[in-house]
């Protein structure tokens, strides 16, 4: 499935990196890619050391979007596309190759063609009865019911009864990418979004997506599974108090 951690508040990056580690003590394969970011975080040495999980490593750093020169933002968009395309080439990698030793499994679809036709309304066929839920991603992944409320505008997500029954068990998950940041490199113009969007569409079977960042598109919103907003209700920032180092990185 995908994950969206988006908002305003504190806790995106947090969380995605709470779930990479749940998926590594599980033993799925885990990979994670940073934008706009450098290896000055605490959790970076950490995460270096912990099995089966790979760190892309921060290579170049640009300075503050705003602040750099149009030769700059080329320079990014090259190094940032280049990022994103290594890591979803060893994500899908990695699962397909787990696939390919499995065979099929919970009933689930596999094989190289996974997610990959497409139906008129340019979503793919994994939205409308992968893994047999017969549920869509506008709709709840529990009682199909559509989504009430923007994401992103902090007005409030319905939620199903709690006596909804649960559909056939989902998909084991094969491998995780965490694309932290990815809609701030997709906002600022250095990975394109219509690229992201084709790999969501076309992802292999077993591959798990988390993408974190403000502002994600409503084509990528369409195509998540989860989607939770980080909204700032109050903050240290507010009374003038800077990042602090092992809380804010």
């Amino acid at each position: 499935m995908v994950h969206i951690y988006c908002g305003d508040g504190k806790g995106k990056t947090t969380a995605a990196l709470g779930l990479a580690l749940r998926a590594a003590g599980n033993g799925v394969p885990v990979m994670i890619a940073r934008f706009l970011k450098n290896d000055g975080s605490g959790e970076v040495g950490i995460l270096e050391n912990v099995p089966g999980v790979y760190l892309f490593p921060c290579e170049r750093q640009f300075g503050f979007t705003w602040t750099m020169s149009e030769a700059q933002k080329v320079e990014a968009g090259e190094y940032f596309t280049g990022l994103f395309e290594r890591a979803w080439e060893l994500g899908c990698k990695t699962a397909q190759e787990d696939v390919e030793g499995a065979g099929k499994a919970d009933g689930c679809m596999a094989g190289e063609n996974w997610g990959s036709d497409s139906v008129s309304d340019g979503s793919s066929r994994r939205d409308i009865g992968a893994c047999g839920t017969g549920s869509s991603v506008s709709g709840s992944p529990v009682s199909g019911s559509p989504v009430s409320g923007s994401p992103v505008s902090g007005s409030p997500v319905s939620t199903p009864p709690a006596s909804a029954p649960l559909t056939s068990p989902p998909c084991e998950i094969r491998a995780l990418l965490v694309l932290d940041e990815i809609m701030a490199a997709v906002n600022s113009g250095f990975v394109a979004n219509e690229r992201l969007l084709a790999a969501l569409d076309h992802r292999p079977y077993g591959l798990e997506v988390v993408l974190t960042g403000r502002g994600p598109s409503e084509e990528l919103l369409s195509r998540a599974d989860y989607v939770t907003e980080m909204r700032a209700v109050k903050h240290p920032y507010e009374k003038g108090v800077g990042a602090r180092k092992g809380v804010e990185y």
